[in-house]
């Protein structure tokens, strides 16, 4: 039982890194970032402060968001709280301390092998946590109490919360920026392979298992 618990942690560990780097990525790729990372990052653009920070922030309100919906504690969303921070801080390390960010991407044949890495690092971060089954992330805890509140599957309220942030993205970007920002190819391909890469994940853990 100790063995499995470990391998748990282990797991959700590497998963949060695995997702967090996938964030820097899409910012690294410049064509265009996750529904997810959309807004956090138009934010950042807004109030002149690092990703991480932004996706800290708005991480923090998904979860104040969810504690008003409840309207109890709930150790699970409270403990979200911590993961925001963790979270937002390992994006700026990758991002910033160890300089991908810094990294010149002159052209497409740079830029989308970056976008096609940050998908996969996404979805393989996504699928690891959840495997792992400790804290959701604010994002998919938000999707969570959503579904429950609403009885709607996740999925179908998942797909909802990702277009509203793709919507409110544009919003932002138009109001305070004047131009769209954080939205173009690397966000559609976000939303075609993302979830199919997680599908393709568990098919070939539940493949192995059965061999």
């Amino acid at each position: 039982m100790k063995a499995k618990m470990l391998f748990r942690i282990i797991l959700y560990i590497i998963g949060l890194n695995v997702l967090a780097l996938g964030t820097t990525l899409f910012a690294c790729g410049k064509l265009g970032v996750s529904s997810l990372v959309s807004v956090p990052q138009t934010l950042s653009f807004i109030i002149h402060t690092t990703l991480g920070h932004a996706t800290t922030m708005f991480f923090i309100v998904l979860v104040l968001i969810q504690l008003i919906i409840v309207r109890r504690f709930e150790l699970k969303i409270v403990l979200q709280l911590v993961l925001a921070f963790v979270f937002g801080w390992l994006v700026d390390f990758y991002g910033l301390t160890v300089g991908l960010k810094r990294v010149p991407l002159n052209g497409y044949d740079e830029r989308i092998p970056v976008t096609l890495l940050a998908i996969l690092c996404t979805a393989l971060g996504i699928f690891m946590m959840v495997k792992a089954s400790f804290v959701l992330i604010p994002a998919d805890g938000f999707v969570n109490v959503i579904s429950e509140k609403l009885h709607k599957p996740f999925g179908q309220m998942k797909f909802c919360f990702d277009a509203s942030m793709i919507v409110i993205t544009i919003i932002l970007g138009l109001v305070f920026l004047h131009h769209i920002t954080s939205i173009g190819i690397g966000t559609v391909l976000a939303v075609l392979f993302v979830g199919q890469l997680i599908n393709l994940f568990n098919y070939i853990v539940d493949k192995t298992k059965k061999a």
